[in-house]
């Protein structure tokens, strides 16, 4: 699976949150279909007026059975009303290319890190937002998820 690290300074997101139930499977599973992710762009660029080029779905503050779950895009200008801004704070991220976003790529993705990656790696997962992009451009996926050396 290619991956990169990414480390970024703090940034905001502007678009929608709903808080979703974890699956039972997997935690970050989104429930999202192409129409909709078009949609979803035009109606941000209508808002703002400005040209969205990445959607980003971002999964943050799990607890026990939920997960705040944000669509939106990465932006410096200031929030709409109906809209809400989420800032994620600085941080290292592992960077992995995803085929797709659908539930099945999302499962083995999680599974192949935790059950693969993050031991060979020497990283682990920590607490800040895990979001994909989803790259208007070609249509590309990234699992962007935040990450710490291994203190063992």
């Amino acid at each position: 699976m290619n991956f990169r690290f990414v480390s970024r300074e703090s940034f905001k997101i502007v678009g929608i949150k709903k808080a979703s139930p974890i699956h039972k499977i997997g935690v970050f599973v989104p429930g999202i279909d192409q129409t909709t992710h078009e949609d979803m762009q035009t109606y941000f660029e209508q808002l703002t007026m400005e040209k969205v080029n990445e959607i980003l779905h971002i999964a943050v503050d799990h607890t026990d059975n939920l997960i705040d779950y944000y669509i939106g895009f990465e932006t410096t200008a200031e929030c709409p009303k109906s809209l809400v801004e989420l800032i994620i704070s600085k941080q290292k991220w592992a960077v992995f290319d995803l085929s797709s976003v659908s539930p099945q790529t999302l499962y083995q993705t999680w599974y192949y890190l935790f059950s693969e990656w993050f031991p060979a790696n020497g990283y682990e997962l920590v607490a800040n937002a895990q979001f994909f992009r989803v790259l208007r451009v070609d249509s590309s996926y990234e699992l962007w998820i935040p990450v710490v050396n291994s203190k063992s």
